[in-house]
């Protein structure tokens, strides 16, 4: 397993969450091939070199993240974010970042990469960062060691945190844990939720897997196919029924027939469109 390990450290939170990606890499090193980015070299530039010429199954991260992108070495730029999310030609993303759950983990999950990471921010004790280590740290390791059943290693993870919940005498450790815990996401153990309604339907109707891969401009021409092709449904019968009644509508029509080839193309072209997101 190759494995792209990325630690930037340049503030008070960041030298923990460098301390638990060591702690990381000499408990899976053994049984991976690794490449680092560390402190001053954990910069976008190096980052989007080292993954243009080379493939990896694994990028792991671990410092700061917001909504929108992983946070770089000093603070200033992202080393991930949306708009080089395509040059990760990988399966697993696997981060401590604060938040990159909300929106980055949720793009690259829509890329068929399995992205771990939180969707709030991290919190943690200073005098209890180990139990925080641990816990953050168990799903790879359980990766590692062969576990593909990433909503196993979700409830493995989970597992982690209660377990530390229950090691920690301290209150308010025990509430960080509780919060960093709850706020854990695993995609592709899990699919995102969705607060668009049309999002929804698409998830509801096609699946996970697809109706996140499908586009606002698809969902809403689908919708707004639908929604005419009824209302044109509607009118052709209304001026059936008043030329003669039900028996009229009930007769053959050439706009049946056109409505009905209309109504299998759109079905067909679902189809295609449904092949061509699971490739």
């Amino acid at each position: 397993m190759k494995v792209l390990g990325i630690a930037p450290c340049f503030d008070k939170a960041t030298e923990y969450s460098y301390k638990w990606y060591e702690e990381l890499m000499k408990k899976v090193k053994p049984k991976i091939k690794l490449k680092e980015l560390k402190k001053e070299e954990a910069t976008r530039k190096n980052f989007n070199q080292i993954v243009s010429t080379e493939a990896f199954d694994a990028i792991v991260f671990y410092n700061h993240g917001e909504k929108g992108g992983l946070v770089a070495q000093g603070g200033k730029e992202y080393i991930l974010d949306t708009k080089n999310l395509d040059k990760v030609a990988t399966k697993v993303i696997y981060t401590m970042a604060c938040l990159s759950a909300k929106k980055l983990g949720v793009n690259a999950y829509k890329k068929g990469i399995v992205y771990v990471g939180y969707v709030e921010a991290f919190a943690f004790t200073t005098y209890d960062e180990h139990l925080f280590g641990q816990a953050a740290n168990s799903g790879f390791i359980a990766y590692v060691k062969g576990e593909r059943n990433w909503k196993k290693i979700k409830q493995i993870m989970i597992e982690a945190f209660n377990k530390a919940i229950e090691l920690a005498d301290d209150p308010w450790t025990k509430i960080w844990l509780r919060w960093d815990r709850d706020a854990l996401r695993v995609y592709d153990g899990e699919s995102p939720k969705s607060h668009c309604p049309l999002r929804k339907v698409a998830v509801k109707i096609l699946g996970p897997e697809i109706g996140w891969k499908l586009t606002k401009t698809l969902i809403g021409g689908m919708f707004f196919y639908l929604i005419g092709f009824g209302i044109t449904l509607h009118a052709v019968a209304s001026e059936l029924y008043y030329k003669g009644g039900y028996l009229e509508i009930l007769s053959p029509q050439g706009e049946w027939i056109g409505l009905a080839l209309n109504f299998v193309g759109f079905l067909l072209i679902l189809k295609g469109v449904r092949k061509l997101l699971r490739k």
